[in-house]
């Protein structure tokens, strides 16, 4: 976010606008306004003919305010994604305390869910979408799981941080990589499966040695 309160997009990072709850509503209404317009027409129009005054006229706002609270297209774009990720997490009361590993399992779900509605429809011509789905889900989650990892239960063998940011893009990656089979070709418990797999992968960077048997058998005693 910039020093005058708009929201700036960066390729390589996402910087997280201030807390909601210390921000005038009447700013957060018109930044929602803004977004569910940009929403409305991603559904009948490419990104790239998409213009700002469009954005305006269907939010009922004028050029200048758009601008006032997102330098370009592309910062609103990505304030969507992050929103609507957010709004998930959200909903799903989506937490990482950092002492029950099987938690990882709802944080990949999360992730693998979110990827799959974002993929649906007619996202096939939205070519901007993806990178900015990138660029949060990978960041969001990273910032779930090292609030959890910090808290120093599990004996990582590495930096939180570190950890973190591997498990947050093991499992975007793992999560295009299986959404990139055709839907009608999938099993249908295959979000199950995806996510009992990655944790069964992922599990050892929590836990060295560790296994899902071995967590269970642990949980049971």
């Amino acid at each position: 976010m910039s020093e005058t309160g708009q929201i700036t997009h960066r390729a390589d990072h996402v910087e997280a606008p201030k807390a909601e709850s210390k921000i005038d509503p009447r700013i957060l209404r018109t930044r929602r306004m803004l977004r569910d317009a940009m929403l409305s027409l991603l559904e009948t129009e490419a990104f790239d003919t998409i213009s700002v005054q469009e954005i305006a006229e269907r939010a009922t706002v004028n050029r200048a305010t758009f601008y006032a609270h997102y330098v370009d297209r592309e910062a609103l774009l990505e304030d969507l994604v992050k929103s609507r990720f957010e709004e998930l997490l959200e909903a799903r009361q989506v937490r990482f305390e950092g002492n029950c590993p099987s938690a990882l399992k709802v944080v990949i779900l999360a992730v693998y869910d979110f990827l799959r509605e974002t993929s649906s429809g007619c996202r096939q011509h939205q070519r901007h979408f993806d990178p900015f789905v990138q660029s949060v889900v990978q960041a969001e989650v990273e910032k779930v799981l090292f609030t959890g990892l910090a808290k120093g239960a599990f004996q990582l063998g590495q930096r939180p941080s570190l950890v973190a940011a591997t498990l947050s893009w093991a499992i975007y990656g793992a999560a295009i990589s299986a959404l990139r089979t055709p839907e009608a070709a999938r099993p249908p418990a295959d979000a199950d499966q995806f996510v009992e797999d990655v944790y069964a992968m992922l599990l050892p960077l929590l836990i060295p040695g560790a296994t899902p048997a071995s967590i269970a058998a642990a949980h049971h005693q």
